[in-house]
């Protein structure tokens, strides 16, 4: 079974922005531990984001190049 949906350029480039958002606010040094749903999670919430950080630079490093040259 093939599945179309993330093959879409569209939705490539939409995960490739917001994976762009979510470094710059990294960079720009806004704090995530501040967010409601962060304090809800506790002492989890800080592994969540920087393991969010890290899928969102690696798919970045996995899908710009690609979308970027065709």
């Amino acid at each position: 079974m093939q599945i179309e949906f993330f093959n879409d350029p569209k939705i490539i480039l939409v995960c490739l922005i917001l994976a762009s958002l979510r470094v710059y606010l990294e960079v720009v040094g806004v704090d995530l531990q501040k967010l409601p749903i962060t304090k809800s999670l506790g002492e989890r919430g800080k592994n969540f984001h920087r393991t969010g950080l890290w899928v969102s630079v690696g798919y970045i490093l996995l899908f710009a190049p690609q979308t970027l040259l065709s």
